[in-house]
C-alpha cells in the first residue's frame, strides 16, 4: 500500500488543483497522504461552490477521478461520501 500511496502522491502533485490547495502534505508529519488527499478534496469543494473559478472542468474531473481512485488508500477518509 505504501508504494500505491507514493505513486498516487506523485500524480496528485502534478494537478493544477493541488497547486491551488494549501499543500498541507508538505508540512504534515503524520498521515501525509491523508493531508494531500484532503487538500485536493477541499479545492474540489471550493470549485463546485464557485469560490474558485479558474480551474477548467477537465482539471476538476482529473482531480475528482483521483480522489475516487485513491480514497481507499487514506486512513481517515475511506468512509467519506464524495459529494460533488
Amino acid at each position: 500500500m505504501d508504494q500505491q500511496r507514493e505513486q498516487a502522491s506523485q500524480i496528485a502533485h502534478e494537478f493544477i488543483v493541488y497547486q491551488e490547495s494549501e499543500q498541507a502534505d508538505i508540512d504534515a508529519k503524520d498521515h501525509q497522504f491523508d493531508a494531500l488527499w484532503q487538500s485536493i478534496y477541499d479545492v474540489c469543494k471550493l470549485i463546485k461552490f464557485g469560490i474558485i473559478e479558474d480551474i477548467t472542468e477537465e482539471e476538476f474531473e482529473e482531480a475528482y477521478a483521483w480522489l475516487k481512485t485513491t480514497q481507499s488508500l487514506t486512513e481517515d477518509y475511506q468512509e467519506l461520501e464524495l459529494e460533488f
